[in-house]
């Protein structure tokens, strides 16, 4: 098994080799873990924790001082070039709120202090992609061949793992993969029966737009704070409707919602774990098309609506 400093110094050099003759500088900057280069620099431990959006991890950059959440921002709205395998589906022609929002595995990254949006996105994305081209089933499947199988693009898989990840934010346990695998399955039957069910229906999808995003909408004069609030509930106060609405219908799979999108939304809602993209490649086998969580963190899962309403309204509703 490599070394950490010569599987870098190995990545550095092919990333220099693939950009010869471009034209342009090399920012070699971008690509060298930090013990490959300037030895003694500074450096921050940056905690990405499952389910943060990028506007949450920028907030961690600009705090562990590797570069600005403004320098961040401009660089995840954006689509890297050199990544194509992994952003595969992703399209400059969708109303995405960060493109590379969903791309940033959760993990704990060392990384240079003072540098930019730039460097700090490629260092994730790197990551990102060494995990994901490694990434295998039991059988040796790998992510690419199986989400060709499926007839989704990786940004199909990534997005729908942001959200599995969500509605299953458990621990470590084989029981709690198998949670998650059971919860990808009500999506995947879902997804595969669109004529009873256009719309997976994942509250991950809304609170997105309707609070996750609350402070970064606050910044951007989507939202204002609410002096008069009460709970989380009703803690923004939208000042530009038709953004607001714009992003609803490129996000939101609930059905009861004016503005909404079939299938999966338009991008991923947050930061997947290696286990939650596992999940949306490779979904345990069922029949169940509804559940639900308990107060416990228990999960129920059900084939049909009556049974799935009956057993929440009776035991569960709170």
């Amino acid at each position: 098994m490599l070394s950490k400093r010569l599987t870098a110094l190995l990545l550095a050099v092919i990333i220099a080799f693939s950009f010869t003759g471009c034209g342009e500088g090399i920012k070699e900057y971008l690509w060298p873990e930090p013990t490959t280069a300037s030895p003694g620099a500074p450096t921050s431990n940056i905690k990405i924790i499952p389910g943060w959006s990028i506007y949450q991890i920028a907030k961690a950059l600009e705090e562990g001082n590797v570069c600005s959440a403004k320098s961040f921002l401009e660089a995840a709205n954006k689509i890297p070039e050199g990544y194509d395998n992994l952003i595969e589906g992703l399209s400059s022609s969708h109303g995405y709120v960060f493109a590379a929002e969903g791309y940033i595995l959760p993990e704990t990254y060392n990384m240079y202090q003072e540098k930019d949006g730039e460097y700090a996105l490629r260092y994730f994305l790197n990551y990102t992609k060494k995990a994901i081209d490694e990434l295998s089933n039991e059988d040796g499947q790998t992510a690419y061949s199986k989400a060709e199988e499926l007839g989704y693009s990786m940004h199909d898989v990534m997005t729908l793992a942001s959200i599995i990840q969500y509605e299953a934010n458990l621990g470590s346990s084989a029981e709690d993969f198998k949670n998650m695998c059971l919860v990808s399955s009500v999506f995947h039957n879902r997804l595969n029966n669109r004529a009873l069910f256009p719309y997976i229906g994942s509250d991950a999808t809304r609170k997105y737009i309707q609070s996750k995003l609350g402070d970064y909408f606050v910044d951007n004069d989507i939202y204002k704070l609410n002096p008069d609030a009460t709970d989380s509930d009703d803690k923004y106060i939208i000042i530009e409707q038709a953004t607001y609405d714009a992003y609803l219908d490129g996000y939101c799979t609930n059905d009861n919602y004016d503005h909404k999108t079939q299938g999966l939304p338009i991008g991923p809602v947050g930061s997947p774990s290696i286990s939650a993209i596992k999940a949306a490649l490779w979904p345990e086998n069922s029949n169940y098309y509804f559940f639900f969580t308990d107060a416990d963190n228990g999960f129920h899962f059900y084939n049909s609506y009556n049974d799935f309403q009956t057993e929440w309204d009776t035991k569960y509703k709170h």
